[in-house]
């Protein structure tokens, strides 16, 4: 087994200069550290994380905290969230993290996951799925100083957050589905939670509306709502623009019978299986993960924007 006292030898410096030298301590000559990292990777060293973290007595994990589910909703996991776990993963996969996830039924039992995630497995940053007002979990993450990211727009302009211009992606489908197909009166379909994200692209739908002159539609819907019901009292409904993945996977099947042009708001491997013939504005759900990795280690930038892109 190859250990540091062996590259040390093998450089011909210290047991402690070596060391210093692998976890980049400035102290250590640039020429010095690169010579014992060569060293390190001839002799195939790999480093012992487990013992480095109880050295400094943080983990080398990274928390991602999914948002409470709607217990009415059948839909198991959003897949926007399960495409920016995998641009996560690819990020702390580089710096040698792993990952840990939180997923409560409520409030209270997805505090007490992140509790146990910080005090016994020493997890001490966090990204956020979510944003949501009055967050207990950000509460308790801002209280112990612990680092966070969160994924959408915050309610406190301390919290470090990435996010898409959600006003601008509502204003880009609604404007690409009516110059496609001619529309004259798009519904935009958004959840009763009127989450952040919602109320944005909203904004941008109606802002859309305005410049083309015509009149908003909007409908909010309960998972137990019927689409198709209120479509058929609404013979005026020439699209549909949906807020979220998750809505419009609800009702995607009965929609092809309808044959009404749709707009959606992510490219993920679910929505490309049924959605190949529709409008999809792609927010990069992967960049934002990676992107969110981004800010936990460098935390003198605040925030990331990420583009989206119309296909």
């Amino acid at each position: 087994m190859v250990t540091i006292r062996t590259i040390a030898a093998k450089a011909g410096v210290s047991t402690s200069t070596a060391s210093r030298a692998l976890n980049d301590n400035p102290r250590i000559s640039s020429k010095t550290r690169q010579h014992v990292k060569q060293i390190a990777r001839a002799l195939g060293y790999r480093p012992n994380f487990s013992a480095r973290n109880l050295s400094r007595g943080e983990a080398n994990i990274i928390g991602v905290v999914f948002p409470i589910p709607d217990a009415k909703t059948t839909q198991p996991a959003n897949p926007f969230h399960i495409e920016i776990m995998w641009g996560i993963g690819k990020a702390i996969r580089r710096k040698n993290y792993e990952m840990m996830v939180a997923m409560g039924t409520n409030q209270a039992d997805l505090v007490r996951q992140v509790e146990a995630m910080a005090q016994q497995a020493k997890v001490h940053k966090f990204v956020l799925l979510y944003s949501q007002k009055d967050d207990p979990v950000v509460d308790y993450l801002r209280q112990h100083q612990l680092s966070y990211v969160i994924v959408g727009h915050p309610y406190n302009d301390l919290d470090s957050f990435v996010d898409n211009d959600n006003v601008a992606v509502g204003q880009a489908a609604t404007q690409r589905l009516c110059t496609l197909h001619k529309l004259h009166q798009p519904v935009f379909v958004q959840s009763t939670t009127d989450h952040s994200f919602e109320t944005d692209r909203r904004k941008g739908y109606e802002q859309a509306m305005q410049s083309k002159s015509l009149p908003p539609m909007v409908i909010k819907l309960s998972p137990q709502d019927d689409l198709m019901r209120w479509l058929a009292s609404h013979p005026e409904a020439d699209g549909l623009v949906f807020a979220d993945d998750v809505i419009y996977l609800r009702y995607a099947r009965q929609l092809k019978e309808t044959e009404l042009p749709v707009a959606c708001f992510n490219n993920s491997q679910w929505i490309k299986v049924v959605f190949s013939d529709q409008s999809v504005i792609d927010l990069q759900p992967q960049k934002l993960g990676a992107e969110a990795v981004k800010l936990l280690f460098n935390p003198r930038h605040h925030h990331i924007y990420v583009p989206y892109q119309v296909s």
